[in-house]
């Protein structure tokens, strides 16, 4: 049973972005998918970098987009395979060339850019955040999962933001 969508509005600090996925970070377990969503300049690649500060990844600063790489591994406490669909052909191409295993891995956090593009590919555990740009020039943040008991610790979440 799908969740109900959970929306809030992030002020316009790319700081708040990078709290928010630092928090998600923290919650997020090995075997987890967090798929994003956003135009070009929502704040999915610096959300994603708060992401990995909350995972205590070793790198969490050098965290950029991995469009034309596709996939970037970054060590840490909790592994974070952090993944880009912008070019949907070519990631669905590694995807099929034995990439799903290795994406999908249950030893780690994945995180997939531009999601929608690939969304039938995904599991079935995935959480799902959409960011759009609001007027006052914030980000309005959408979240939600095909399984309603997946992500429990999303209920905490409001009192934060």
């Amino acid at each position: 049973m799908r969740s109900p969508p959970l929306v809030f509005a992030l002020p316009a600090d790319p700081a708040a972005t990078e709290r928010l996925g630092e928090w998600l970070g923290r919650h997020l377990v090995a075997g987890d998918t967090l798929a994003l969503v956003g135009e070009i300049g929502a704040g999915k690649t610096t959300l994603v970098r708060g992401l990995a500060r909350g995972l205590g990844t070793t790198d969490a600063d050098a965290i950029s987009s991995p469009t034309y790489l596709l996939v970037i591994e970054h060590p840490g406490r909790t592994r974070l395979l952090h993944a880009d669909a912008y070019l949907p052909q070519k990631l669905l191409g590694f995807l099929a060339d034995g990439g799903l295993e290795y994406l999908f891995d249950a030893t780690a956090v994945v995180v997939v850019e531009w999601a929608d593009r690939i969304a039938k590919d995904l599991p079935g555990r995935t959480l799902w955040l959409e960011l759009s740009l609001a007027a006052d020039a914030g980000r309005e943040v959408r979240l939600h999962s095909e399984d309603a008991t997946a992500f429990a610790f999303l209920g905490a979440l409001p009192k934060m933001f």
